[in-house]
């Protein structure tokens, strides 16, 4: 009989990173939506863009192939929040 193995603790760690990244970063946005003083927090401090101009094409549908990563201090702060409950739990 197998036994399921849990997901380690270096795994758990990344997904509640990028968990509260991905957090931070849409709580960050809404607060800019409703409050300008608080706008530099969502802003971009490190924006990444790769435009790959990789296309594949077919007849009837057609990818595209690019990256961007846009970080910001709310970003930041999420991911940190992320990281400290990982190490809490």
């Amino acid at each position: 009989m197998a036994v399921g193995k849990g997901i380690s603790g270096a795994g758990r760690a990344a997904i509640l990173v990028f968990a509260g990244a991905a957090l931070g970063t849409l709580i960050g946005f809404g607060i800019t939506r409703y409050s300008d003083l608080l706008r530099p927090l969502a802003d971009p401090l490190i924006k990444l863009d790769f435009p790959f101009n990789t296309y594949l094409d077919f007849f009837f549908l057609s990818f595209s192939f690019a990256f961007t990563l846009r970080i910001s201090a709310a970003t930041i702060l999420g991911g940190l929040f992320g990281y400290w409950i990982a190490r809490r739990w």
